[in-house]
């Protein structure tokens, strides 16, 4: 093995080629903690480089990318194999610089890679869980479905609790179509955690789909009874009430959300849906104000003061706002054009330049 000796100020460093992939190992499995990869990998190939990094840091910033990068999954392998080291004795590896590496290559579309270096990681048996429903994810983004599936499912035998497997797995099958297949994989995960909220409206959904409404009311009507005051749960049950023509339940919800000030900021347009129909043009006006103000970060909620304040004869300010949103914000403009054209009259959708 060839060794080069550098001399500076009076310090010895011999760097051998095995340096910079224990640079790498330090950097993006351990964190930047040598002293944890000195512990968990004594008496290996990368000992005597881990050492030597030790040397370095004293007097150089030397855990870094630049000094190793660029490394892909097959030279990873090769140096574990050279330095006869094993992912699974980095015990105290968080493995998060790995992670983040896999993750950047996926999202540049770089699947390819970032699968070979899960393969790696699978192979040595280090987090098989997390990896398979890495992996099934991957496949499912690139458009491969079946074996996305085959993954999630492996992630699913490594870790019957694996929360976030039932839920990609769910969705999968609900886009397919499969909505029974979808209603078993989220009623698990309802199971293992009870307050994921969008879940039960996606259990709903997937029951309705699948001719259940019945179950659909049910599954909503339990998240009501554990939170009444969401009123998005409120609305989609009284929909499916409407829907199986018990009016008179449906009526006691829309009584139930007139009545209410929402306290969720996703409720906001739901409800001001409900009191548009009702004609309460100045209460929604006031609660939409008063949550712009509150929070700035809430300055999308004003296209909905676009509706009550034309209403109320204030037409100009109506423009105004409406102009906003399609100069500055069209995409949101057109996420709301269904509400405008079911609460503004052709006239009205006019003065706000909506229609010719």
């Amino acid at each position: 093995m060839e060794v080069y000796r550098i001399i500076h100020k009076t310090h010895v460093y011999d760097i051998d080629p095995l340096v910079p992939f224990a640079i790498a190992v330090v950097d993006l499995i351990y964190d930047r903690d040598l002293a944890a990869a000195h512990e968990d990998l004594s008496g290996t190939g990368l000992e005597k480089s881990l050492g030597t990094i030790g040397k370095l840091s004293e007097n150089f910033e030397c855990i870094t990318p630049n000094l190793y990068a660029p490394i892909g999954p097959e030279e990873f392998s090769d140096y574990l194999n050279e330095a006869e080291v094993k992912l699974s004795m980095m015990k105290q590896g968080t493995f998060e610089g790995l992670h983040d590496r896999i993750m950047t290559l996926a999202d540049r579309g770089e699947y390819d890679v970032a699968q070979r270096y899960l393969d790696i990681i699978y192979q040595e048996g280090v987090d098989k869980d997390i990896v398979a429903e890495l992996k099934g994810t991957f496949y499912i983004e690139q458009g491969e479905i079946k074996r996305g599936i085959e993954w999630l499912k492996k992630a699913l035998d490594e870790n019957p609790s694996l929360v976030s497997a039932y839920s990609t797995l769910g969705q999968t099958y609900f886009n397919q179509g499969k909505y029974d297949e979808a209603i078993k994989c989220w009623e698990k995960e309802l199971e293992l955690v009870p307050n994921h909220i969008v879940t039960y409206f996606m259990l709903a959904d997937a029951y309705s789909l699948a001719g259940k409404k019945e179950k659909a009311v049910e599954i909503l009507q339990k998240l009501v009874d554990n939170d009444p005051n969401n009123l998005l749960a409120k609305y989609q049950l009284m929909e499916l009430y409407e829907e199986l023509k018990n009016i008179e339940k449906a009526r006691e919800l829309e009584k139930q959300i007139l009545e209410a000030e929402p306290t969720y900021t996703n409720d906001i347009e739901i409800w001001a849906r409900v009191q548009f129909k009702n004609g309460n043009y100045i209460r929604v006006k006031k609660i939409v104000e008063k949550a712009i103000d509150q929070s700035p970060g809430f300055e999308y909620l004003k296209i909905l003061l676009v509706i009550p304040e034309i209403k109320l004869g204030n037409k100009e300010s109506a423009k105004k706002i409406m102009r906003e949103f399609l100069d500055e914000k069209v995409w949101y403009y057109y996420g709301k054009k269904e509400l405008f054209e079911e609460f503004l009259t052709p006239e009205e959708r006019k003065v706000c330049e909506l229609v010719k």
